[in-house]
């Protein structure tokens, strides 16, 4: 990607928001030569530091040091990034770049994804997260009631659909779909074969429910507040 990394200005973009109700995505970049590497961090709009924690832990990036203040982790990575380029160690660091995305973010509960994808090497990663913003806790698995019925209808609906069966334990990991005014219509469940990993990864694998089929496995805590507007 980068030919020479010799006497190549760094130009630093101005940071961009990326907005939803509680939640924005900070924006940075380091342009160098023709290559641009853009820096992503979530700012929430509460003290949520609950949340920060969790997604901060999600990915080694920082040799486990947290930041509370978005900014200052952003500006973290952009010197961190920084010296690498100057020292033209990029590609040897496999420099993890994180990618949010805001799934649903509604009523004081966040639904978001945070991927990473490691610079001069085929691996990534993606986390999914649900919290409750309000009380400045991780919902996870605690979404659903009758878990023991819904980790085999997942089971089956793989099976069925992608031919795979493998080891399946925890709910956790999912993401709330929308249509285009941002109403729930369903819940993809998200699993990894982690008896199967490659260079890229474990590979995953979904299992989608309707929201006609879900709603009887969602906790009545999280039912009315999802289908509201």
């Amino acid at each position: 990607m980068m030919k020479s990394l010799t006497n190549l200005a760094i130009v630093f973009l101005f940071s961009s928001l990326s907005f939803a109700q509680n939640v924005s995505i900070l924006k940075d970049s380091i342009c160098v030569s023709h290559d641009c590497f853009e820096l992503q961090e979530l700012k929430i709009n509460t003290k949520n530091t609950e949340a920060y924690k969790k997604i901060q832990k999600s990915f080694d990036v920082f040799n486990g040091f947290l930041f509370d203040i978005p900014e200052k982790r952003l500006q973290a990575k952009k010197d961190t990034l920084k010296s690498l380029i100057s020292k033209n160690s990029l590609r040897e660091s496999q420099y993890g770049f994180e990618k949010y995305e805001i799934l649903f973010d509604k009523k004081g509960l966040l639904n978001l994804s945070m991927k990473i994808q490691s610079y001069g090497s085929p691996w990534e990663n993606t986390k999914y997260y649900f919290f409750d913003i309000n009380n400045n806790t991780q919902i996870g698995d605690n979404l659903f009631i009758n878990k023991k019925k819904l980790l085999f209808l997942c089971k089956k609906k793989i099976k069925n659909e992608e031919g795979q069966s493998f080891n399946m334990k925890s709910l956790s990991q999912y993401k709330l779909n929308t249509n285009s005014k941002g109403k729930v219509i369903g819940i993809s469940i998200i699993f990894y074969d982690e008896e199967n990993g490659t260079n890229s990864g474990y590979p995953q694998y979904l299992a989608l429910f309707k929201w006609k089929e879900i709603e009887k496995f969602i906790s009545q805590k999280y039912r009315n507040s999802l289908l509201q507007d």
